[in-house]
């Protein structure tokens, strides 16, 4: 049994973590049986990695979404990408490195940069793992996450560069995107893959938030984007649809 440690649904995604949404979509396209904990922030000190999504798997815990779908595509002999050729396994792994090490950035730029996105994010988080704390609890606990996230941010790279240049970085990668999907119902044909999955859990949390960002403009002016997150979501997380 896979035991998936995530961060809640909302705003009428799977999960408010883009990493976390992207393992659930690559489960259930696999069809491998899992249950999910939703987790606290005591989960966080048993984490493999110390973040989320991790999965307790036998009687071991695994960290990381990427680690985690070769772990479980060598256990469990599943492989979406098994009809793919060797250039669009490259060219997956390309893009996905990109979503992950680059786009990602952008979108906790968005949530932690801009203030009244930042003060908005805030009280979600309090929501979904922060119930049952006094506010001066919550004030301490929010602030070490906002320092530490954006400690990442600025170890990363991204966060040393100005506002402009942040989302012109930031448009590039999705315009990319864009531009490969094109007309496609799936980043590499008729079936989705790991690509797609790794897409819809990022693209999904720029679009669907109520955020405000030049980047999330431009996102949502991608209409192939979007509909390919509503293909996703239709197909995968159905019981999310309102």
């Amino acid at each position: 049994m896979i035991l998936l440690y995530t961060l809640a649904p909302q705003w009428g995604i799977g999960s408010i973590s883009p990493a976390c949404l992207k393992l659930e979509t690559w489960l259930r396209m696999t069809k491998l049986t899992y249950q999910t904990a939703i987790a606290t922030l005591e989960d966080f000190e048993i984490a493999p990695k110390g973040k989320l999504p991790f999965i307790r798997y036998g009687d071991r815990l695994f960290g990381d979404s990427t680690l985690i779908i070769a772990l479980l595509k060598q256990q469990e002999s599943v492989d979406l990408d098994r009809d793919l050729t060797a250039s669009e396994r490259a060219i997956s792994v390309a893009f996905r490195r990109m979503v992950k090490e680059n786009l990602y950035w952008g979108g906790v730029y968005i949530r932690y940069c801009i203030e009244e996105n930042w003060l908005a994010y805030r009280d979600t988080l309090r929501e979904l793992v922060g119930q049952g704390l006094s506010d001066p609890e919550w004030e301490a606990i929010a602030q070490g996450i906002y320092d530490s996230v954006r400690s990442q941010l600025e170890g990363h790279g991204l966060g040393r560069h100005s506002d402009e240049e942040i989302v012109q970085i930031i448009c590039e990668d999705i315009q990319a995107l864009s531009d490969f999907l094109g007309d496609k119902p799936f980043f590499l044909g008729d079936r989705p893959t790991t690509l797609d999955a790794t897409v819809y859990g990022y693209i999904a949390n720029y679009i669907r938030p109520p955020y405000q960002s030049p980047m999330v403009d431009f996102a949502l002016a991608r209409s192939n984007l979007c509909q390919h997150c509503d293909r996703m979501a239709e197909q995968y997380f159905p019981e999310l649809l309102v």
